[in-house]
């Protein structure tokens, strides 16, 4: 029966901190650099594929 008692406690303790994990704010330092000019090529020409 102790056996069943702490295999029950130590599940509920994983499930607990997944939750919070999932809902807590995130903890990612990156900067925020906004949306990015295009600067690649425009292609002119449609070019037909053959496959």
């Amino acid at each position: 029966m102790m056996k069943l008692t702490k295999m029950l406690n130590e599940m509920g303790q994983f499930l607990t901190e997944a939750i919070g994990r999932i809902f807590m704010p995130t903890d990612q330092d990156y900067p925020e650099i906004g949306v990015q000019p295009f600067t690649g090529d425009l292609r002119r020409k449609a070019v037909k594929a053959d496959y």
